[in-house]
């Protein structure tokens, strides 16, 4: 090979899939192997399998099967350390507003040929350029940096340039992962964070924050309306002036109903 190929070499997209048939993982290893610019990391037969090789390999992009036996495709989104980006694999058009809610870049009906798949990843590779070059502009002259400790009175710190937003926590409304991101809203503008939604909860446990889905951290105190959604999930409507909503995964209605004892 020449140089010229190398840069995609380097820039190959990491991809794991997960489908319980296996018809359905042959067909698709085949797919993915005609594919130069993809890398397939790891294959998983069930979900909980799944859920141990996306927290370990940190793949770019996973193909997810949505019926799969013990943990579907849906639920184990809520049980991941790491957040790549997802692609939904199913026989079942009826799952297809769901997999959006779980923030899903993608939605393949099976059977789907080579080329809605190669337009899937093509959307995939799209997003990660994306938060590749969101952590380019993180460089130390645009770093975005969180704190919250004594020595910074309380405060959510955002740098952006030669900006400094310093943001009380009681202001902020909720705290959403989009695309990589993690955006602090005060009902007027998002904010960047640069530390994983992860990282902000753990940092902000004592300041009325919950996580309400893998997606949103909502501030308790600004949520003005609890509507029962489906599937055991709750819609929760901020008081901000656009009535925000905000749709929580099973685990996090049921962390807010024991919060606020509902």
């Amino acid at each position: 090979m020449n140089s010229k190929n190398q840069p995609n070499t380097v820039s190959k997209m990491r991809v794991l899939f997960a489908d319980d048939e296996l018809p359905a993982r042959e067909k698709l290893s085949h797919q993915l192997s005609l594919m130069e610019h993809v890398d397939v990391v790891g294959m998983a037969t069930n979900g909980k399998e799944a859920i141990t090789l996306i927290n370990e390999l940190t793949p770019d992009v996973v193909l997810l099967d949505i019926q799969m036996p013990e943990i579907n495709g849906l639920e184990l989104i809520d049980l991941l350390n790491y957040q790549p980006i997802i692609i939904y694999t199913t026989a079942y058009d009826q799952f297809a507003i769901e997999a959006f809610e779980n923030a899903s870049t993608d939605y393949l009906l099976k059977p789907f040929p080579i080329a809605r798949l190669k337009k899937a990843l093509a959307k995939a590779q799209q997003l990660l350029e994306q938060q590749r070059a969101h952590c380019q502009v993180n460089s130390p002259e645009h770093e975005q940096t969180f704190a919250l400790t004594e020595n910074t009175l309380n405060k959510l710190i955002s740098k952006n340039g030669e900006r400094i937003f310093l943001l009380s926590p009681g202001d902020i409304k909720f705290i959403k992962s989009e695309q990589g991101n993690s955006l602090a809203w005060n009902g007027d503008t998002f904010h960047h964070l640069s530390d994983t939604l992860d990282q902000l909860e753990h940092a902000l446990v004592t300041k009325n924050f919950v996580r309400i889905h893998r997606s949103y951290l909502v501030n308790v105190d600004h949520i003005k309306e609890i509507q029962r959604w489906f599937n055991g999930k709750l819609m929760v409507i901020v008081n901000d002036d656009i009535k925000s909503e905000l749709s929580t995964s099973r685990a996090g209605a049921d962390k807010l109903k024991q919060l606020l004892h509902i």
